[in-house]
């Protein structure tokens, strides 16, 4: 996966390889893992658990409020691992 900043405090996480995500699969998979599901618009899934991550169909996530490359690809690595990716 590639990581870069986003702005002050945010980092978007895209996956190197092609990527389609069902993201109402998504979310019935992040919300068994405890993470709380803000929004569902079909086009990206928006969820929390420390932070906020929008997911899109493509494997393309932002995250806010992050400070480093490191916690990004932690939280990134958890989050394809809850979907089975």
């Amino acid at each position: 996966m590639a990581i870069k900043p986003c702005k002050a405090d945010a980092f978007e996480v895209v996956p190197k390889r092609k990527v389609i995500l069902d993201l109402d699969e998504c979310e019935r998979l992040l919300r068994d893992h405890g993470y709380e599901i803000v929004s569902n618009r079909g086009v990206m899934l928006v969820v929390r658990k420390e932070i906020e991550m929008t997911l899109y169909p493509h494997g393309r996530i932002l995250l806010h409020p992050v400070e480093t490359r490191e916690e990004a690809s932690k939280i990134a690595q958890s989050l394809y691992s809850a979907i089975g990716r």
